[in-house]
């Protein structure tokens, strides 16, 4: 058996990437690693690279076939089958033709003020000391999407619950999976049906009247959708939150800055999402043909893993790419590139700036009631974050 690097890479101190993403564009910037499942891609560490793979529908997301490589064994939720991620045109051409609309800066810029609304309460309901992940960061966005999406009343205890198993990559038996992502699946199909009768005004409404002449999104649709939508709403978001706070507190000079200068928070979210994505893509696509990248060749039938978190920080785009520089031009790769860029990017970038301008407005002094080097970071799942972060809102850790 050959040998290869095994992905993903164990992350480094404080969750960042870890060097052998630096050491592999050196030495090999287009090469194979193994995968959990056993098998093996091909694993692009520069950003053009990346962007040529993210870009060319000479690279196929469907991957239902016998033999398709795979991440791991058995169900995830990157690989499902009838999800926007595993679809390749026509059919991901129409499921995103009818649920873009939903996601314009237009409609989502219209939430702002509720969302500030949001964030103020938590604040205000929250104790001098907190754990700023299990009481901040995945909260607020499950309460986000609630009301954004117009469903009140989510049980949120089961909601978490699914959504730890179905990301989880150890621990956890097949059979364990699959019976979270059923038991998800049907509650979002009761929640739904609820409001197919009474659909309301919220997010949820506009996918249910979503159209394009005739066509229409069917149950089976709006259930997947609706259910990723919560998935990706709260866990995503809420990581992202936990190791950006962890990042701009300790050092703090970036959040007594943004404090000063709220103004700096947008483009401090940039550098946040280049910088703290909870995890490296896991998605896989394959060679439909013979495909010549800048870093080498892809044969056909070959999987490849165009990886974020390595195009982020090549530093031929993005100089001293581990600093945050409120001044660069390049586009991070946050939310992917070509057909499969996050739907949900508009949406996600707009809760990091007002949750962040609330926070640095309202708590200019909150601080890490902890040192930063002393957090435990998760192990077992495809989201990498701290396990707790406990913040004071005011006052210095004790000398």
């Amino acid at each position: 058996m050959d040998s290869f690097d095994n992905y993903p890479f164990m992350p480094g101190p404080r969750g960042v990437p870890a060097g052998t993403y630096e050491a592999r564009r050196e030495r090999e910037p287009l090469g194979k690693v193994r995968l959990p499942s056993g098998d093996t891609a091909y694993l692009t560490t520069t950003y053009e690279d990346a962007i040529l793979v993210l870009s060319d529908p000479r690279f196929s997301r469907e991957l239902g076939y016998p033999g398709a490589p795979r991440m791991f064994r058995g169900f995830t939720v990157a690989e499902a089958p009838g999800i926007l991620t595993s679809m390749d045109p026509p059919e991901h051409t129409r499921l995103r033709r009818l649920l873009s609309g939903v996601f314009m800066p237009r409609q989502v810029n219209g939430w702002r003020p509720r969302l500030r609304a949001l964030t103020g309460e938590l604040i205000d309901a929250l104790p001098e000391e907190f754990d700023f992940l299990h009481e901040f960061a995945f909260p607020l966005p499950v309460q986000v999407v609630c009301d954004i999406m117009g469903v009140p009343g989510i049980d949120v205890v089961r909601v978490r619950a699914w959504s730890d198993a179905m990301l989880s990559t150890s621990g956890l038996s097949e059979e364990a999976k699959l019976a979270a992502a059923g038991e998800f699946h049907a509650y979002m199909a009761e929640v739904v049906a609820a409001h197919r009768a009474d659909p309301g005004d919220g997010l949820l409404a506009a996918m249910i009247h979503a159209r394009d002449g005739e066509d229409r999104l069917s149950e089976k649709e709006l259930v997947r959708n609706a259910l990723g939508l919560f998935l990706a709403g709260h866990e995503t978001t809420g990581s992202v939150l936990a190791r950006s706070i962890v990042r701009l507190l300790d050092p703090r000079d970036t959040y007594d800055r943004l404090a000063a200068r709220p103004d700096l928070v947008p483009g401090t979210v940039e550098e946040l999402l280049r910088l703290e994505q909870p995890g490296d893509s896991p998605l896989i696509r394959v060679a439909t043909e013979d495909v010549e990248l800048p870093s080498g060749k892809v044969r056909k039938g070959e999987g490849v893993i165009a990886s974020f978190a390595a195009a982020n920080l090549d530093p031929s785009v993005f100089p001293d790419p581990h600093t945050v520089d409120l001044n660069r031009e390049a586009t991070h790769l946050a939310f992917g590139r070509g057909p499969h860029y996050c739907l949900g990017a508009n949406l996600a970038r707009m809760e990091l700036q007002e949750i962040l301008g609330v926070l640095v407005r309202r708590l200019p002094g909150l601080e890490l009631a902890r040192p930063a080097g002393e957090l435990e970071w998760t192990a077992g799942s495809i989201m990498v974050r701290p396990v707790r972060v406990p913040v004071r809102k005011r006052g210095r850790w004790p000398s």
